[in-house]
């Protein structure tokens, strides 16, 4: 039995916000893609769960898998592409975006596809060839989050790299995070392939020994666990310089936060009551596209935010994008540095007059501060787009990152 995830005291000083999130879903040229009144999508792409078809639940739940297909055609006004889960439907067979390369690991988190895999064939299921499995991928069924696969069930996670890797954080918490926080994690891209699923595979590592949240939800704890369970940092040769190529931590940095200090969870935001035009309520499905594009999810902020004088939609959207932007540019400063310290690690291994220890020393302070700031943002290329997520934390660790790079710089200088 893995060991058991304690939440770690919760940051009591944050401000809450509303944000953003993006899909995991890969980005897209921002031409719209056609999708059928029907729900029905691109030729070949299998849309199924529980041996009904979404054409099917669509006559129960019209507006549940009509919104969840919008996404196909919704371009987001912050970067002009599309993002989102149904877009998987029509691109992910044909795109060019790794799925050659990594095969079944990118159903890991996307599809119970993946889950009947590794019940079949153990930790073999995440290296099976993409040809072996490109046909018969249910992209985000019913299962993968609402229990036994039926419409309107118990919220329960269900994908193959939670089920194998994410219990101990994602059983300790409210469904409603555990159901995003199993694509929308660090460890997908950290335990499911590459060098350590190799050694778990091959017997090098125990499997059962690993447990990404043993030591807590930060991204020092993060990291620690990582290593020990056999993760190598991927390292750039010239300078010796190390990092974390983990791809999103959400569901980890939202620990501790206001929101979730106040009872909430991503579908409280992401998935928003919408009615449609017969009057009648629903849960939209549409998760992917930014809060901010949605007039019923920036209302539900101003139940608690009105309290701070902010009372329309317009202004909301403004607190927000401050907030984006004070992150931004904080992280803009440590990139500068970061910069600035590569070139001088570089430097000193070329020309020598430094020695080891200082240029480790220097060389830990870019690896640490470098995926605090990777654990902020939500991946590495967002700044600050996702500050709702926990803005106290993002800001902290940002702040943190550069003064690593400040010392660093320092002491090569």
């Amino acid at each position: 039995m893995k060991g058991k995830w304690v939440k770690p005291f919760a940051i009591a000083s944050a401000i809450a916000f509303a944000g953003t999130c993006v899909a995991c879903a890969p980005h897209v040229a921002t031409e719209k893609t056609s999708a059928s009144a029907s729900g029905s999508q691109a030729s070949g792409a299998i849309v199924q769960t529980k041996d009904t078809s979404w054409e099917q639940w669509q006559s129960e739940y019209p507006n549940e898998v009509g919104s969840f297909f919008e996404g196909m055609t919704e371009v987001e006004s912050w970067d002009g592409k599309v993002h989102s889960h149904a877009m998987l439907f029509a691109n992910t067979p044909l795109q060019k975006n790794g799925v050659e390369k990594f095969g079944s690991a990118c159903i890991a988190c996307k599809s119970t596809t993946g889950t009947k895999l590794l019940n079949e064939q153990g930790l073999a299921a995440f290296s099976l060839p993409w040809d072996q499995i490109s046909e018969s991928v249910d992209w985000y069924d019913c299962q993968l989050c609402h229990e036994d696969g039926t419409p309107g069930a118990p919220l329960k996670y269900d994908g193959m790299a939670a089920t194998e890797f994410g219990s101990t954080l994602l059983d300790s918490i409210d469904p409603k995070q555990a159901v995003c926080g199993q694509c929308h994690n660090f460890y997908g891209a950290v335990y499911t392939r590459g060098g350590l699923m190799e050694k778990m595979q091959s017997g090098e590592v125990d499997v059962n020994s690993v447990d990404p949240y043993r030591y807590g939800t930060d991204p020092d704890s993060l990291l620690k666990a990582a290593l020990e369970d056999g993760y190598e940092l991927v390292t750039d040769q010239e300078a010796g310089l190390q990092t974390l190529q983990a791809n999103h931590p959400e569901i980890e940095i939202f620990q501790g936060s206001v929101h979730e200090q106040l009872g909430m969870a991503c579908v409280d935001c992401h998935s928003a009551k919408e009615t449609d035009e017969n009057g009648n309520e629903y849960q939209s499905h549409d998760f992917s596209s930014s809060p901010l594009e949605h007039e019923e999810s920036l209302e539900y902020c101003l139940t608690c935010h009105s309290s701070q004088g902010i009372e329309t939609t317009d202004q909301m959207k403004d607190f927000v994008h401050n907030a984006q932007q004070e992150v931004a540019d904080l992280e803009a400063t440590f990139y500068e540095k970061q910069a600035t310290l590569k070139d001088l690690v570089a430097s000193a291994v070329k020309n020598g007059g430094v020695d080891e220890a200082t240029l480790d020393k220097a060389r830990e302070n870019y690896t640490r501060g470098t995926w605090y700031v990777r654990y902020s943002d939500g991946g590495g290329d967002f700044k600050g787009m996702k500050v709702a997520h926990n803005p106290e934390a993002e800001k902290s660790y940002v702040q943190r990152a550069t003064v690593l790079m400040d010392e660093a710089i320092a002491m090569l200088s």
